[in-house]
């Protein structure tokens, strides 16, 4: 009896502790829908019915008309953003108020997690001021020989698995995630996977390890983020050990040896080790104890982000763009047509100026980003307390803010026919038109992507050298429209995008 006893009083404690918010929206006369005990509103994407992408999109067409929605991700309290005008309040005008994401992080039992995704506040600013420049025009289009590299080892591969048919079936994410962690490997560390021949590329399996869809992962990554003290409780973590060590001792590693034989090379983590050199005087907040605590494990933090937004993002985005144009075959036709004249015009090599020609490929892959937006929704929380322009809402400091990106993505208000895979939207004369707050695949405003420059030019490099040799088709395995995987950290489809590819017979060598 005793043991019952306790035992209720437990659920009791327990359901008053997940429930105890629920009237926190009412309160403040914001419409949302009715939370559920323990789930909020968010119960699809914890039970993996749905991505977040597509539970947000249920609420943001049933309160169409509305400005923001009141909504519960498990018991904290979440102002959904549905109004552009607002959404650029937030991200652009009054980001003072909004200048972190709310994603934890660990530098002491998980270095890998205090990277610029996560930072806050001052750190987060002074990184930033840091890392700007090395994204610039100038220090990518350095980078443009590493690029090329990579795209003959893609071609390579195709050639050397195609010597005895003139077909081949291809499962796309995995193809071009080879690619992309080519080019990060060789752009970020300056080393040389060879993930297209090496099927045991420790880099590779390193990107699976981290962003291979589970239900783990998945309710690892919702304890992370909603009970961050219960995450530590229980030792979980954000990234496997073996990946943690492997990193750490990879970047310690390479910038010793780079240091002891005085090497010194156009890549990332090059510059990332070059401003632990150089002291900051045009930045009025850093200071000396943030100098020096830019070590060999920060470093490599901010290596690891971008490896890893650098690959899976880009990679998933091309394997998209690819189905696209599988399906589209007008517009696949129209492509090749585009990267032949390009080539014809200024030679055999895509440079960084011609790449600059091709209009049409730039925008399928802006429309691939609309339709397919690897993240799914941008996520801030209020730094300091916020009065919504032309309203009596405070938003209150601590109170997180979610902006519906997939949603505002697929709005058939903003985009006519948002299923259909439309190049044009991204026509110059469209985009001079378009609204701020309805097109965020890189986010926006100081917290845009900083590798967003980057993105595109392996991206478009990358279709421009595989459309030019190879024609893609639909095959038996192709699903459309592709389902989306309710595990994926990132907008990715459940079942891989394979696709049929044949070399085309009228193009010289790149």
């Amino acid at each position: 009896m005793i043991f019952l006893v306790a035992l209720l009083l437990l659920v009791a404690y327990v359901y008053y502790y997940l429930t105890r918010n629920f009237n926190y929206w009412n309160k403040r006369q914001i419409v949302g829908p009715k939370p559920i005990p323990f789930f909020g509103n968010i119960q699809d994407v914890a039970f993996f019915r749905l991505t977040q992408a597509e539970c947000l999109q249920k609420i943001y067409q049933n309160y169409k008309g509305e400005k923001y929605v009141g909504m519960f991700q498990l018991s904290t309290p979440t102002l959904l953003l549905l109004e552009p005008e607002i959404i650029k309040q937030i991200l652009v005008k009054d980001f003072q108020h909004f200048t972190d994401r709310g994603h934890h992080y660990d530098g002491e039992r998980e270095p890998l997690t205090a990277n610029l995704v996560n930072l806050e506040g001052t750190k987060w600013r002074i990184l930033r001021h840091k890392l700007t420049p090395t994204f610039s025009s100038g220090k990518i289009k350095n980078m443009m020989h590493l690029l090329h590299d990579c795209g003959k080892q893609l071609l390579q591969y195709l050639q050397d698995n195609m010597k005895n048919s003139n077909e081949m079936e291809i499962e796309m994410r995995e193809f071009t995630a080879k690619f992309t962690t080519d080019v990060i490997g060789s752009c970020a560390f300056g080393l040389h996977f060879n993930s297209m021949s090496k099927e045991s590329s420790d880099f590779r399996r390193m990107g699976r390890e981290v962003l291979q869809p589970s239900k783990i992962s998945a309710l690892s990554k919702l304890v992370r983020v909603f009970f961050p003290a219960l995450f530590k409780i229980l030792n979980l973590r954000t990234f496997p050990k073996e990946v943690n060590d492997f990193f750490l001792s990879m970047v310690s590693e390479t910038l010793k040896h780079r240091r002891t034989h005085n090497i010194h090379r156009e890549d990332f983590l090059q510059m990332l080790a070059d401003l632990r050199e150089t002291k900051d005087h045009t930045n009025p907040e850093s200071d000396q104890d943030f100098e020096v605590d830019l070590s060999d494990n920060l470093i490599a933090a901010q290596a690891f982000v971008f490896f890893l937004a650098g690959f899976e993002t880009s990679s998933t985005t091309l394997s998209f763009c690819l189905h696209e144009l599988a399906v589209n075959k007008e517009i696949q036709q129209n492509v090749y047509e585009e990267i032949k004249t390009t080539v014809e015009k200024n030679g055999t090599t895509l440079t960084y100026e011609s790449l600059k020609d091709l209009v049409l490929l730039e925008q399928c892959l802006y429309e691939t980003m609309r339709k397919y937006p690897p993240v799914q929704a941008l996520a801030r929380i209020c730094t300091k307390s916020y009065q919504i322009p032309e309203t009596s809402v405070t938003i209150d400091e601590g109170t997180a803010v979610l902006i519906p990106v997939y949603a505002l993505h697929h709005d058939e208000k903003y985009y006519e026919n948002p299923e259909t895979f439309d190049p044009q939207r991204f026509s110059k004369e469209n985009m001079n038109q378009r609204q701020f707050g309805i097109y965020l695949p890189f986010g926006d405003g100081p917290r845009i992507c900083i590798g967003k420059r980057f993105a595109l030019l392996e991206m478009k490099l990358a279709l421009a050298t595989f459309l030019y040799k190879y024609e893609i088709n639909v095959c038996s395995k192709t699903r459309h429209p592709l389902p989306l995987d309710p595990r994926a950290f990132i907008l990715a489809p459940r079942d891989g995008i394979w696709l049929k590819i044949h070399p085309r017979t009228n193009s010289c060598q790149l």
